[in-house]
């Protein structure tokens, strides 16, 4: 079914501007549909821009690792042509990311930004700290899709061990803030082996302050989750078939509570692939160009499960865009089209399996359990 497009009517004059030019002379696609159809995949369809890596935490399993030890902030200049890029190149779901991204010195800037050139949909992740209320205070609910604040179990016993005392009552209470004064609130939850008894008990706390989703996924092992301190890495790790049943619980939950529940499921039973696939998984994301993420020192990957690689596909630098002509994850997606990462794929429906699980981890899930099947990390099932 065609759709009738709007026209934007903006006065130019109040445009934000990009090298002299106002946005709506330097952009061509001043215009959307007036639904936005829900597609599987589309090309870069999904862009996360880390506008920083400042934090005031250290969290344990903090994918980021060292990047937040130098702290690098990318220039409001180059969040600018970032942004007019990846719309041009198909981009309509915006996600702003660190970091802490509201300690980003133009994130206002950036937000009001994002919405003048043209997403459709504008997304905030934070730690939810005082210092994040006092920018969103200077912000609409408008500006934003919806906002989620993580939080890492149900309780300061559980979220604490992962950011540090004290942090679950300060989130906590940004988040009853935000859905106070009607954000779409939301929250995602890291679960590590620690925290998954107690990550349950986010559900009626969500209810009762208005959240609207809860989205839940597994511990990656990546960044600052690599044990090489020596207190992550094998104890907090989640293994395959306990992370499948707590998504089997996570379906059981579903009826109970008004917020919508989203999970990665990671893994699944060779039974439960046709359900998988009926909802829209096609295999490895990193394939369909479905999402790119970008950082402040250039790098731009498909899969956010290769940040602690060099295997990023491309890199931007003063406004240009170049693909990375040396070892590169495109390379290592295309490899599971011709010959699974178990070495025999013994299904069909998971498509090669996940090759930056077996870079990441040293191997691939389904060598070890007889029944499972890896499915792509960064997909989500809405149930």
């Amino acid at each position: 079914m065609t759709r009738k497009p709007i026209y934007l009517q903006r006065d130019s004059a109040a445009m934000p501007k990009v090298d002299g030019q106002s946005i709506s002379e330097s952009y061509g696609w001043a215009r959307f549909p007036e639904t936005h159809e829900r597609i599987s995949y589309g090309r870069f369809r999904n862009v996360y821009l880390y506008i920083n890596e400042k934090c005031q935490l250290r969290c344990g399993h903090c994918y980021m690792g060292d990047r937040l030890e130098r702290a690098l902030t990318m220039p409001m200049s180059e969040v600018e042509k970032a942004l007019l890029f990846w719309r041009r190149m198909g981009g309509s779901k915006l996600t702003i990311l660190g970091g802490e991204a509201t300690l980003h010195p133009h994130f206002v800037d950036i937000v009001r930004l994002a919405k003048a050139i043209g997403y459709e949909k504008v997304i905030l992740t934070t730690n939810g700290l005082k210092s994040a209320v006092r920018r969103l205070e200077q912000l609409s609910v408008d500006n934003f899709t919806y906002v989620q604040v993580s939080l890492d179990g149900g309780s300061s016993n559980t979220h604490d061990q992962v950011r540090g005392d004290g942090m679950f009552d300060i989130a906590w209470e940004t988040t009853k803030w935000l859905a106070e004064r009607g954000f779409d609130t939301r929250i995602i939850c890291t679960v590590n082996r620690k925290n998954m008894a107690d990550c349950l008990s986010l559900l009626p706390l969500a209810q009762a302050a208005g959240v609207s989703l809860v989205k839940y996924h597994v511990f990656s092992g990546i960044g600052n989750g690599n044990d090489k301190d020596g207190i992550q890495g094998e104890d907090w790790l989640v293994d395959p078939l306990s992370w499948i049943k707590f998504c089997e619980r996570l379906e059981e939950e579903k009826s109970k509570w008004s917020p919508q529940i989203w999970y990665q499921p990671t893994y699944a039973l060779r039974s439960q692939l046709a359900k998988y696939v009926e909802q829209g998984y096609q295999g490895c994301i990193g394939r369909t160009m479905d999402r790119i993420s970008i950082f402040p020192d250039g790098r731009a990957y498909i899969c956010s499960y290769l940040f602690d690689t060099k295997l990023n596909y491309a890199t931007w630098k003063d406004g240009e865009f170049e693909i990375n002509r040396g070892p590169n994850e495109v390379e290592l997606f295309c490899r599971t089209l011709m010959q699974g990462q178990c070495g025999g794929c013994k299904e069909t429906a998971c498509m090669g399996g996940c090759p930056a699980e077996t870079l990441a981890l040293g191997g691939p899930s389904c060598g070890a359990h007889e029944e499972v099947v890896p499915i792509c990390r960064l997909w989500k099932s809405d149930i």
